[in-house]
């Protein structure tokens, strides 16, 4: 039997919430079935969706809301919206408790690292270090801007190998990690690009946008079928 995978939605369209077309296209490729979650108005998270899944994807998105993480705005890069992410950290939250299989592309590997107690910078700009520019302009989103290097002790070095070459579509990345969660992937400059969990069964975050790759890299076609495969495992009756 199939397994059924979550996708948050990404974000509000005016009175509108979507999912970009390419998360749902790789869940479904993978063999899963895709069954798209919206806000539901509060910040509440209905337990129900905890029985109906198997594992939840967190997609990219906006930025998130700096004081959720102890700041005030600092740039005027990028957008926020309050709902969506306090309705994002408490189902990711949930998620964990529940320790049900979670993949986080780009603000939802974010996303994990802040309901793990971790933070992050605001713009690029604002690391200690020089950045590389993260937010590349080119015509199609499988096309590749840089490459990462990879810990031999990771699921993702089983997977690709100690380098890989990514898109790259960000301007906010991890400070500090969350409880749990160590790095797996760096940029050249530095910047963390993939994190796993040390505790629950299979807690993955990546920077890039391995949706948008999908069809063209096997290495990130497999990070779904691991995903959907952890996905399959027996798992806990609410």
């Amino acid at each position: 039997m199939s397994p059924v995978i979550g996708i948050l939605f990404c974000g509000f369209d005016g009175n509108r919430q979507f999912v970009t077309t390419t998360y749902i296209e790789a869940v479904s490729d993978a063999g899963a079935v895709p069954l798209i979650i919206p806000c539901p108005g509060k910040a509440t998270c209905p337990t129900k969706y905890f029985q109906l899944c198997d594992g939840f994807l967190f997609c990219g998105g906006g930025d998130v809301t700096p004081l959720l993480f102890g700041e005030n705005l600092m740039t005027e890069k990028g957008t926020t919206d309050w709902k969506t992410d306090i309705f994002h950290i408490r189902f990711m939250q949930q998620v964990l408790s529940y320790k049900l299989p979670v993949l986080g592309i780009c603000r939802g590997m974010q996303i994990l690292n802040l309901a793990l107690g971790g933070t992050i910078y605001q713009d690029l700009s604002m690391r200690p270090e020089k950045s590389l520019n993260h937010m590349q302009l080119s015509l199609d989103r499988s096309d590749l801007c840089h490459q990462l290097s990879v810990s031999k002790s990771s699921m993702l070095y089983q997977l690709c190998g100690d380098r890989i070459d990514v898109n790259s579509f960000h301007h906010q990345c991890i400070k500090t990690l969350g409880e749990t969660l160590r790095t797996t992937a760096i940029a050249p400059d530095g910047v963390i690009e993939a994190v796993e969990s040390s505790v629950f069964p299979f807690a993955v975050g990546v920077q890039w946008h391995p949706e948008c790759m999908y069809a063209q890299s096997g290495p990130m076609k497999n990070l779904f079928l691991l995903f959907i495969r952890a996905s399959k495992k027996e798992r806990h009756i609410f």
